[in-house]
């Protein structure tokens, strides 16, 4: 049965996510990570919801003087944590039978621009990969976990693996967001 569901969930989400990017214009360029000063963050909710990882990366970029808004996903049906304007978590009470989001989410994200998105999730969670489809965001990166275009800068866990002991360096949200912002601060543009 869950065979069955995963395959037409991965169906539906493909089917929408193509529409959408068929059908919607997003102004989308490289933003590096010093021109960056929104930036959206999502994120795998660890199960007691505490996130030790994702709140250090939180105060980093706060740090650098960038605006933060973090959207995670726990694969559980209720959150004890609280629901704030810069840091949530979505379960599956707030999702529909295709783990698509409450159409509220999607209108709150029409009112916000970001500059950078970055996807810290590991794992394929479609309530996160509807939100980087949807999120205004000029620069999208994350993981490799789809053949659809949502990112614009993606890293290939395949090849990251293939080429580290994960013993030594186990590849964990600080691990991904490490290399993301290696790459967003090494690469130059001339805008």
């Amino acid at each position: 049965m869950n065979k069955i569901k995963d395959y037409i969930n991965n169906f539906l989400f493909k089917k929408r996510a193509q529409n959408y990017l068929n059908t919607t214009e997003r102004e989308h360029r490289f933003v590096s990570y010093d021109k960056a000063k929104t930036v959206l963050i999502l994120f795998e909710s660890d199960y007691n919801e505490k996130n030790p990882n994702i709140r250090k990366i939180i105060q980093s970029l706060q740090q650098d003087g960038k605006k933060v808004s973090a959207w995670g996903f726990i694969d559980k049906k209720e959150v004890t944590s609280a629901i704030l304007p810069d840091f949530r978590i979505l379960h599956h009470q707030q999702t529909d039978f295709f783990h698509k989001p409450d159409p509220a989410f999607f209108r709150e994200l029409e009112n916000l621009q970001f500059d950078l998105l970055i996807d810290l999730s590991l794992q394929l969670h479609y309530p996160l990969e509807y939100i980087a489809l949807y999120a205004n965001a000029y620069c999208k990166t994350g993981l490799r976990k789809t053949e659809l275009p949502i990112y614009d800068f993606m890293l290939d866990m395949e090849s990251i693996k293939s080429t580290m002991d994960e013993e030594e360096n186990p590849i964990d949200e600080i691990y991904l967001y490490n290399q993301i912002i290696f790459y967003l601060k090494s690469i130059q543009t001339t805008d």
